[in-house]
């Protein structure tokens, strides 16, 4: 899936927010209007927890009908289940949301949008 990129609660929460990093603002604005940002399930989630409202709930749909959606299929879950056996025997105490994020972009083969510092701790525990 060349150009699709799998975007993180941390991205799109670091692009909504006032005074956000402008390089992950630029980066998700044109991935958006190009229509190559991608949602799975264990984003959904993340980003559905932290909704105030319907106002919000309606922005929230309406952010996720602009994605292309990951499955998040039984692939993913063996993936999940080798990159959190990987960080555990590495020392790696990362959230399981990451581990399942970072399954998911690698078992659909695109790159991933993030802005939380457990995503740089996956990819150092998988390259040793």
């Amino acid at each position: 899936m060349t150009g699709i990129c799998l975007v993180d609660s941390s991205a799109w929460v670091e692009a909504g927010r006032p005074g956000g990093d402008t390089e992950i603002v630029s980066r998700l604005a044109d991935l958006v209007s190009s229509g190559l940002a991608a949602m799975t399930n264990p984003v959904w989630m993340e980003l559905y927890q932290g909704i105030r409202g319907k106002r919000e709930e309606a922005r929230l749909e309406m952010t996720r009908s602009l994605c292309i959606w990951l499955e998040f299929d039984a692939e993913c879950w063996q993936e999940a289940a080798r990159i959190a056996r990987i960080c555990l025997r590495s020392g790696v105490n990362v959230p399981f949301g990451d581990v399942l994020i970072t399954a998911c972009a690698r078992r659909h083969g695109v790159e991933l949008l993030e802005r939380d510092r457990h995503f740089a701790l996956i990819r150092k525990a998988m390259e040793s």
